[in-house]
C-alpha cells in the first residue's frame, strides 16, 4: 500500500470548530466516544528528509442510530492528499464496518466491502477475497474502536485488532506506554499512550488517548522506513 494514504488512514482531520473548551461540552457516557457524533480539527505536519510542509485534518463521525459513518480528510500538498470514508452499525461489540472508501489524488478510489453474513471482505483494488475476522476494523474505524476498548478497558496494557487494508488483512496490536502530558493547539491533556508493536517490516506508529475527551486522540504520530513522518496535533473538537 503507498505508504501516503496509510498515513492518511490512520491519522485522519477537520475545519472551522470551537476551541479546546468546546472539550467540556462532550458527554462521555455509557459506550462513549461511540454514542457521539463528533467534529476533529487536527494540524498537521509532513515532513520527508529537509522537506516539512504543514497541512490540515477533519475527522467526523456520526451516529444515527445503529449506523454510523465517518469521513475524514488529511492534506500536506506536495507530500499527501486523501480523503476516506467508513460506514457500517455499531454493536455491543463496538463497530462493524459494511464499506470503506479510499481516495487519493493521484490514484482512482479503492474500497473495502465487509460482507458479515457470507463471511468475507473483499477488496477492489487487487479482486482478492479473505473471511472476515471478530473484531475486524478498516483502518478508518480503527481509531474509533480503539479509543472505545480502552475507554472500556482503561487497565489493559495491549489492544490487538485484524485490520483490512486495500491490499489485505494484517493485525494491529497496540502496546500502552504509560501516562503523559501533552500540549496540542487545542490546550493540555493528560493521555494514555499507545504505539503500534513493531516488526521488522511495519510503519510505525503512535497515538495519545486523552480520557477527558472520550478517549478520543489528541496527538498521533506516523512514520516510515523511507522516512516520512507524518504528526497530526489537536486543534479543536465540537459536538455534532
Amino acid at each position: 500500500m503507498n505508504k501516503r494514504c496509510l498515513a492518511a488512514t490512520l491519522s485522519t482531520g477537520l475545519a472551522a470548530a470551537i476551541p479546546a473548551a468546546a472539550a467540556a461540552e462532550l458527554a462521555c457516557g455509557e459506550n462513549a466516544p461511540l454514542s457521539n457524533s463528533v467534529r476533529l480539527e487536527y494540524a498537521v505536519t509532513a515532513s520527508r528528509s529537509v522537506l516539512s510542509l504543514a497541512g490540515d485534518g477533519v475527522f467526523e463521525f456520526r451516529r444515527q442510530g445503529d449506523a454510523y459513518e465517518i469521513e475524514s480528510s488529511v492534506t500536506a500538498v506536495g507530500i499527501f492528499e486523501a480523503k476516506q470514508s467508513s460506514a457500517g452499525s455499531v454493536h455491543a461489540g463496538g463497530l462493524v464496518p459494511r464499506r470503506f472508501v479510499l481516495q487519493s489524488s493521484r490514484r482512482p478510489p479503492r474500497s473495502i466491502e465487509f460482507d458479515w453474513t457470507a463471511k468475507r471482505v473483499s477488496f477492489s483494488h487487487t479482486g482478492g477475497v479473505e473471511p472476515t475476522q471478530p473484531q475486524m476494523q478498516d483502518r478508518l474505524s480503527l481509531m474509533m474502536q480503539l479509543a472505545w476498548r480502552q475507554r472500556a478497558e482503561p487497565r489493559a496494557s495491549t489492544f490487538a485488532m485484524p485490520v483490512a487494508g486495500p491490499r489485505h488483512v494484517t493485525t494491529y496490536v497496540f502496546k500502552g506506554q504509560g501516562s503523559e502530558a501533552v500540549t496540542v493547539p487545542a490546550g493540555r491533556f493528560d493521555t494514555v499512550k499507545f504505539e503500534r508493536h513493531k516488526e521488522s517490516s511495519d510503519d510505525e506508529f503512535e497515538v495519545w488517548l486523552a480520557p477527558a475527551l472520550c478517549s478520543l486522540p489528541v496527538r498521533l504520530r506516523f512514520s516510515d522506513d523511507r522516512g516520512l513522518v507524518i504528526e497530526q496535533r489537536l486543534s479543536a473538537v465540537r459536538a455534532l
